[in-house]
């Protein structure tokens, strides 16, 4: 619900800024590339929200907000550590939040027909806090760090001068974010996203 009051009071400002621009609201999967002993499956628990203007027909600008939640189980096995044993299963996880500041260039103007390809590049900042959960115990830790997300994708209008439409796009995001205790030095993910998006004229 949270995210649907987001999307709404996004799309109800966006009026002061570009004359011509789009919200979208998108699910997001994800697949760690990084330290992917630690957890390396696709996460369907992500998603994206964002406004974008036009500022020429061809280049537009905007603002992503982007979340996601990774998760892994380890069947049931002993490790050592400083003070003995322990025996137990193991689930690892990452809750990921991002923003960046994005712009896009349209391979031709917004004005013209339904389908609109494009490549962006989003700069910003993420965290991530590193979770292991075992037993009744939990290990965590949370870091911060620059984020770097270029993207390709594609709009398409439900009808040539619809306002409403689909959204997808590829992207790779790699940011900073360490983590001594979880053995990262940065974090990077290959995501495909797809949803609505509503654009104004």
């Amino acid at each position: 619900m949270r995210y649907i009051i987001l999307l709404i009071v996004l799309f109800s400002c966006s009026s002061l800024l570009a004359q011509r621009k789009y919200i979208y609201l998108n699910l997001d999967m994800n697949k760690p590339l990084s330290n992917t002993e630690w957890i390396e499956d696709l996460s369907m628990a992500a998603g994206k929200i964002g406004y974008r203007g036009f500022i020429t027909p061809n280049l537009s600008a905007g603002v992503d907000l982007g979340w996601a939640n990774f998760d892994q189980y380890e069947p049931t096995s002993t490790k050592q550590n400083a003070t003995g044993a322990i025996t137990t299963d193991y689930f690892h996880y990452i809750y990921s939040y991002s923003g960046v500041i994005s712009g896009q260039y349209y391979f031709k103007p917004e004005d013209e027909d339904r389908f609109f390809p494009y490549a962006g590049l989003g700069l910003g900042a993420s965290t991530n806090e590193y979770v292991l959960y075992y037993n009744i115990y939990q290990e965590s830790e949370r870091s911060w760090g620059f984020l770097a997300r270029p993207e390709i994708g594609l709009l398409f209008r439900f009808t040539e001068r619809s306002p409403l439409g689909i959204m997808a796009a590829v992207h790779y995001d790699y940011s900073t974010n360490k983590s001594d205790t979880f053995k990262y030095s940065n974090f990077s993910a290959l995501g495909f996203q797809i949803g609505l998006m509503a654009m104004t004229f």
